[in-house]
């Protein structure tokens, strides 16, 4: 399969850093002593020959990174790796295509999403199920409803916590008085 434009030539790069690096932490963990390396393989060497020499630089500079890492993060990314290997490749496949649309953004906009992924993360488990439960409400809406709702949801970010502290009691007081309590 030909590869074309900028997504396929980083896809190549990251092809030949993944072989690279593979061959690395083979390497590292003593499955394949340096000394009886057979180097690149034939495929490798004709990957590495289609990069451009940008391309190539930018492998080593990733490679002179890896061997500067520490054995703890080079653990780390070992760890990573393989559980990116273990995915199914439609999976794979939906992590390359969001990594390629990060890269396309500003920096201003890099930040956001990483700060966005950090507030994530930290949230328990149960906050994020039910997140992940309003997300699945939020795609279910029609486009108005939706439309709607984020209106109301960017005035309700609008508000004081005070606000928002009188606004909740106001609902709860309503709910109550329709179920007639």
């Amino acid at each position: 399969m030909k590869r074309h434009g900028m997504a396929g030539k980083t896809m190549t790069w990251l092809a030949c850093f993944l072989l690279w690096a593979t061959s690395a932490f083979a390497q590292e963990a003593g499955r394949q002593p340096a000394a009886q390396s057979q180097g690149p393989t034939a495929e490798q060497l004709r990957r590495w020959r289609r990069l451009t020499p940008e391309q190539k630089q930018r492998l080593k500079e990733r490679l002179e990174k890896f061997r500067s890492m520490s054995p703890e993060q080079r653990r780390k990314l070992k760890e990573r790796l393989k559980r990116f290997l273990a995915l199914p490749e439609a999976e794979r496949k939906r992590l390359r295509r969001n990594f390629r649309t990060f890269m396309k953004l500003s920096p201003e906009q890099k930040a956001l999403v990483l700060k966005s992924y950090e507030r994530w993360r930290s949230l328990s488990e149960e906050q994020r199920r039910k997140y992940r439960r309003q997300l699945r409400r939020l795609r279910r809406m029609s486009p108005q409803d939706r439309q709607r709702f984020l209106r109301r949801l960017h005035r309700w970010m609008k508000l004081t916590p005070e606000q928002r502290r009188k606004l909740r009691e106001l609902i709860r007081r309503k709910r109550r008085h329709r179920r007639g309590g």
